[in-house]
């Protein structure tokens, strides 16, 4: 008995405030996995009903792209393209501008840098996401994504649009192709304006794939027109977040510029 007394005496007591914190990155790891496994689970109700939430934690910080590695590795240059519906404030006329790259405004960053800033990549990982939820839709829904679109507030006529084609019933693939043809129509709007002015009223996108010469290849001169994959999304009207800011993505548009 004495010596039980003097165990518990010697063993010291852990602080409230300690026992909280460690409950607390237990019940953060656990959500972790979690999400983590419905990530890469295959549809069910239950990610179909938090998918949106799973996307944005694991985006853009702990999706992995394993085409890095074997059997499959990355074989190909993908691109954005952006053009624009610009309306003149004195006649109310629209012109439609080039098709501009902003994915090799980002590429400026990488030459002669090991270790180039995350935004040398937005657009090549826009094109990726985009790109996913495309291939997950069937043929008629791809041809709904290239259709253009005049009222989309809240891109809700996209949605029924794409439910409709698979018999009523909303899934994931859905979801997500919403959600990244949102995403990339605000990039492209940032952009356009950044290029084009104020007065940009819509904006188009495209994603291009240009494959890049096999290892054996490497020496050989470039074709003068290289083999290309383009995949062209529809017409949709500008879309400014409130939160967004311009000036600020305008800057670092003209100091990639500057880098050409």
């Amino acid at each position: 008995m004495p010596n039980d007394s003097r165990e518990a005496q010697s063993r010291p007591d852990v602080p409230p405030i300690a026992k909280g914190v460690a409950f607390f990155l237990v019940g953060v790891v656990a959500l972790h996995f979690a999400a983590t496994f419905l990530w890469n689970a295959p549809d069910n109700p239950i990610k179909d009903s938090v998918g949106g939430q799973v996307s944005g934690y694991m985006r853009p910080f702990f999706q992995q792209n394993w085409s890095l590695f074997a059997p499959n590795p990355v074989n190909a240059e993908d691109e954005l393209r952006v053009r624009a519906q610009v309306e003149d404030p004195q006649t109310g006329e629209l012109r439609t501008t080039d098709w501009e790259d902003p994915t090799r405004l980002e590429w400026t960053l990488i030459t002669h840098d090991p270790a180039p800033s995350r935004a040398s990549r937005l657009t090549s990982n826009l094109h990726r996401r985009v790109n996913t939820a495309w291939g997950a839709l069937t043929d008629e829904q791809q041809d709904i994504v290239a259709t253009d679109y005049q009222d989309m507030s809240d891109w809700r006529p996209l949605a029924d649009d794409l439910i409709a084609a698979q018999g009523g019933e909303t899934s994931s693939r859905v979801a997500n192709m919403v959600r990244a043809d949102r995403v990339a129509t605000g990039y492209a709007t940032q952009f356009a304006k950044a290029i084009w002015g104020e007065d940009v009223v819509a904006v188009q996108f495209q994603l291009v794939r240009t494959p890049v010469p096999r290892w054996h290849q490497r020496f050989d001169p470039p074709p003068e027109t290289p083999q290309q994959t383009i995949r062209e999304f529809g017409w949709r009207p500008a879309l400014v977040d409130p939160d967004q800011d311009e000036a600020a993505f305008a800057d670092v548009l003209r100091d990639l510029e500057d880098n050409r």
